[in-house]
């Protein structure tokens, strides 16, 4: 498995208004989707971050503090290594409606989690 960088950042927060706050006014970061429990940007350099409520019922293994992807060329692949290598795969993987990129999360030694993801809306 070959890793590109770190290309979307996931993190459920009880504290929804005042983290959106904190990233959009403070950070200066422009989130282009908000709607109630759910924030969203993609940043100039093709990364993304979400930010979910405590509402959000799709998120329900980020228990641990934000979320990293890591960009790799092949999810299945990737999948199949970390599986091999005992690693905890958490939940099913998920797939964008357009059908070319992926990503699943898993559960690292260290107890936290995070993912893998492929996809061309990602700069190399």
């Amino acid at each position: 498995m070959k890793v590109h960088g770190v290309v979307w950042v996931g993190t459920r927060t009880p504290a929804f208004a005042e983290t959106l706050a904190f990233f959009r006014d403070l950070l200066g970061i422009d989130l282009q989707e908000v709607a109630p429990g759910f924030g969203w940007s993609r940043m100039p350099n093709t990364s993304q971050l979400e930010i979910f409520g405590p509402d959000d019922a799709d998120h329900l293994e980020f228990t641990t503090g934000p979320v990293p992807e890591f960009l790799v060329d092949d999810l299945q692949s990737a999948m199949q290594e970390l599986r091999e290598a005992g690693v905890e795969i958490l939940g099913r993987p998920g797939m964008e409606d357009d059908g070319k990129s992926g990503w699943v999360h898993f559960r690292a030694p260290d107890g936290n989690v995070y993912g893998v993801t492929d996809g061309p809306q990602y700069r190399r």
